[in-house]
């Protein structure tokens, strides 16, 4: 699907912090930039793997301002603007869209576990009528962190209700028959389905996937962006394979301390493997296994 919007590969790019816990605006934005001049077409900020919900409104707010003033085009850009209330939510997307963004990834209210599927088309239809006619909305489909699936059935209903609103889906199940049921029901409608598992994109693509938004993208931007360019040929594929060694690798720990782990090991610059609490650094045990057999997939 080249023509969708957020088409190729998405970095669901990380944030920095200082040492007392406050938000690295700098460095945080120079990595954006990095990422956009080395393989990605364009990034998926302020989701997961940018640790969004420790952030505060405020805070979303102003990064994403500031990336944008950093001459970062808005239209390279899907912010997560979810929100477990409803009113944070169609802020943070209004704000979104006023910057010029055109989508914004919208988690279920992950709050309230199992809530029925009237209560989650009321809120995604909340938001559809206080927003739609601004911005595209993208569903993110992460039942392992949220808890809430995102059914065939719901996105059928939200885009007969909101026609031209509801845009595509991320899919971070893991579940690869899961993604390729997304894109066999609605893609031909030009509903765009990207993919949210790295071990495997190449396939993904054959299926007829938009791309992928991925936290790995964030230490393997290069190589991402050759399967997506190379997905239906032999070095594609071989380029795939090891791609899912790297997310192997990542799995070996949290993903998010993970990630952060190995990019502060690549950029040599240890600040990168602070979190804000409740989330923590990885033990030395765990860092020391991940960095021997994170070397062992490179070549070091």
């Amino acid at each position: 699907m080249q023509n969708a919007l957020y088409a190729g590969v998405n970095a669901a790019a990380v944030t920095s912090y200082n040492a007392d816990f406050t938000l690295n605006y700098d460095k945080t934005i120079a990595h954006c930039h990095f990422l956009l001049n080395n393989g990605c077409d364009s990034l998926a900020v302020l989701g997961t793997t940018s640790e969004t919900h420790s952030l505060s409104a405020d805070e979303r707010e102003t990064l994403l301002e500031q990336l944008v003033n950093s001459g970062i085009s808005p239209g390279k850009m899907l912010p997560g603007t979810s929100a477990c209330d409803l009113p944070t939510t169609i802020r943070l997307t209004r704000h979104a869209a006023k910057l010029g963004s055109p989508g914004v990834l919208l988690l279920p209210p992950f709050y309230y576990k199992a809530p029925s599927q009237e209560g989650l088309f009321a809120f995604y239809s909340a938001v559809a009528e206080a927003v739609g006619g601004d911005v595209k909305l993208y569903f993110y489909h992460f039942p392992q962190q949220s808890t809430i699936p995102i059914t065939l059935d719901l996105i059928d209903r939200l885009r007969t209700r909101h026609p031209g609103v509801f845009q595509g889906i991320k899919d971070s199940s893991g579940n690869f028959a899961n993604t390729v049921a997304y894109i066999e029901r609605f893609s031909t409608e030009g509903f765009e389905v990207y993919s949210g598992a790295d071990a495997t994109f190449a396939q993904v693509m054959q299926a007829g996937a938009a791309g992928c938004i991925t936290a790995t993208t964030n230490i393997a931007s290069s190589l991402t962006a050759f399967i997506y360019r190379n997905y239906d040929n032999a070095d594609g594929l071989a380029a795939q394979e090891q791609l899912s060694r790297l997310r192997q690798v990542v799995g070996m720990a949290d993903t998010i301390p993970a990630v952060k782990t190995l990019l502060a090991y690549k950029t040599q610059d240890a600040s990168w493997e602070t979190m804000r609490p409740p989330l923590c650094a990885l033990s030395s045990d765990i860092r020391s296994r991940l960095l021997a057999a994170y070397g062992s997939v490179i070549g070091q």
